[in-house]
């Protein structure tokens, strides 16, 4: 069969990394245009020769998997990207789907589905590793419980506090948060755990989706 998935790797471990070409060699109808070991390596290579699909880790020198995805999908937007990674944090699942990717896949997934994703991608298919799903599906249910609450509530969040929930509404991470405000990042930190107990919430995630219904009040 002739190759016309073309791909980008991306995954700082040597040993995975192999793994992952190992993988994709089982798809005939795959071209591995490039095998990244960090993020803007990964950003120069898709820049340079666009894949259908990139595959890539998010905890990576130099820049990580969550940067990348926006700086390339600012450029190339027809590229699909599916994150491959060990981290199952709710907020970075979220901030990995709201800089662009399609797929999430935890690095414990068997190669077929590394492969059903990559195939599933190259067609705009998304594909969730079903442990991934489950928790996004909870984080849903509890905000729809919180539904039944007073929705006269006001929150009170100072200027700056408001301008920070706004930031991480769009997928910012405190670094990015501090750098956009010019202000440190541990300031941001601090601000970010006012705004989590103000809206009684446990996650920058469900912070970001009560943020598009909530009413605010600035103090």
């Amino acid at each position: 069969m002739a190759a016309n998935i073309k791909v980008v790797v991306v995954e700082d471990e040597p040993a995975y990394r192999h793994a992952i070409e190992k993988t994709l060699g089982f798809m005939p109808e795959c071209e591995v245009l490039a095998v990244c070991k960090d993020g803007q390596d990964g950003l120069e290579k898709c820049i340079a020769n666009p894949p259908d699909v990139l595959l890539t880790d998010i905890n990576m020198p130099r820049m990580d998997g969550i940067e990348l995805i926006r700086k390339l999908l600012k450029q190339e937007k027809a590229v699909q990207v599916v994150v491959l990674t060990v981290n199952e944090d709710a907020d970075m699942v979220f901030e990995a789907f709201r800089a662009g990717a399609l797929g999430y896949l935890l690095k414990s997934s068997t190669p077929q589905d590394v492969i059903a994703a990559v195939r599933g991608a190259a067609k705009g298919e998304a594909f969730i590793t079903p442990r991934i799903a489950a928790k996004v599906i909870e984080d849903f249910r509890r905000l729809r419980d919180d539904d039944d609450t007073d929705d006269s509530e006001l929150y009170v969040l100072s200027d700056r506090e408001t301008e920070i929930l706004g930031l991480i509404a769009e997928g910012l991470r405190n670094k990015e948060i501090a750098s956009r405000l010019s202000i440190a990042e541990k300031t941001v930190k601090n601000h970010v755990s006012n705004i989590l107990k103000a809206l009684q919430v446990n996650s920058r995630t469900e912070a970001a989706m009560k943020a598009l219904k909530a009413k605010f009040h600035e103090g």
